[in-house]
């Protein structure tokens, strides 16, 4: 079989040594990207036009699309008429991340043969917060109390994204301030059962980080978490560097976080075909409640629409459990500008800041 390996240049050799690993059989005449760069004038490297004038000519078999997490691409190549396509399964690479044998899978499988992939998901632990940033995002600073999700309703709703996606490459678990759930360790066990390969985040302002149980460290550690630190100018480093080493967790200081954005736009009269595609915000794809949207803000702007007495949006996104629903066409939904959009605008950045109340409303707000 004779194909083309499509898909960004990183990503070429980790596709290239599995497949001369693991199928020799398969005959990879070619590499092609939308960006060819530096190899643009490569004699083994295609346009993507130019790879579908072989597949029509019949100098290819098909396609290997790597980057099997992103419908654009898929959309791409169809709409070019190359009909056979192929993945490689993400999940093979981090099988041999974990030294798990491969030996026996079929390593390229007809894209449709497979549920589609998704890259990330973002869910609160938690909606309130142990510090109230200055416009904040997730509008943590305007919850009244704490609110935490319904854990039977996550557990419903992991299995239903199982049955949509046979990948999520990085699954968030975030707030408001996640650690202020005490039965965060649940979630993350119920995350690892349903999705084993997929990278748990936590995202946190750290400050409960040194408080940390022996319990709770052991089920991160086991669960092979990620936690992500916001790197806010109050957080003491040094003590939070050296917790981390003493128990060796996986984790990072996240730089950048001495700024933030508004971007609220009340009135509502944004193009959402102007916002959406500039939208920094537009791939922090959300769960809550049995929905997904492509930011979290149809699920949590109804603390700024109680505070300011607004009437933003609420609710949009798309129900798990719409009958007839599939991986592909939540794929496509969370790619299509959302009413919401109509209220948002461009950012407008700003230093970070801690806030107190009364709140203000230009805190968010552009217009």
């Amino acid at each position: 079989m004779k194909l083309i390996l499509f898909g960004d240049i990183q990503n070429w050799n980790a596709a290239l040594n599995l497949l001369q690993t693991y199928r020799k059989d398969v005959f990879i005449v070619g590499l092609s990207s939308l960006d060819l760069g530096q190899f643009a004038d490569s004699p083994v490297t295609y346009t993507l036009k130019e790879t579908a004038n072989l597949y029509h000519e019949h100098q290819i078999d098909g396609v290997i699309n790597i980057q099997g997490e992103n419908p654009y691409y898929f959309n791409l190549i169809k709409e070019l008429g190359i009909n056979d396509i192929y993945i490689i399964p993400s999940t093979l690479y981090r099988r041999l991340e974990l030294s798990e044998s491969i030996e026996d899978d079929p390593i390229i499988y007809p894209y449709l043969d497979v549920a589609p992939e998704l890259m990330q998901i973002e869910f609160h632990l938690a909606d309130h917060c142990n510090l109230n940033c200055k416009g904040c995002s997730h509008f943590s600073n305007l919850v009244p109390s704490p609110v935490f999700p319904d854990k039977e309703q996550f557990q419903h709703d992991l299995q239903q994204l199982a049955s949509y996606f046979s990948q999520i490459h990085n699954f968030y678990l975030l707030g408001g301030e996640p650690l202020l759930n005490p039965e965060i360790g649940e979630y993350i066990t119920a995350v690892r059962n349903t999705f084993p390969y997929t990278q748990i985040i936590i995202v946190t302002n750290g400050l409960l980080l040194l408080s940390l149980k022996e319990k709770l460290i052991q089920t991160i550690k086991e669960n092979r978490v990620h936690i992500s630190i916001s790197d806010y100018t109050c957080l003491d480093r040094e003590k939070i560097i050296a917790f981390v080493q003493a128990h060796a967790l996986s984790a990072e200081l996240r730089e950048g976080k001495e700024c933030f954005s508004k971007y609220l736009n009340p009135h509502g009269d944004s193009d959402p075909n102007e916002i959406f595609p500039n939208c920094i915000r537009r791939n922090c794809t959300f769960l809550a409640k049995g929905k997904m949207a492509a930011c979290c803000q149809p699920f949590v702007i109804h603390y700024f629409n109680d505070y300011f007495n607004e009437n933003i949006p609420e609710e949009e996104g798309i129900d798990l459990y719409e009958p007839g629903l599939d991986g592909w066409e939540i794929q496509k939904r969370l790619i299509t500008p959302m009413n919401s959009c109509r209220y948002c605008s461009a950012d407008v950045p700003f230093g970070w800041a801690a806030s107190k109340a009364p709140y203000d409303s230009n805190d968010w707000c552009v217009k």
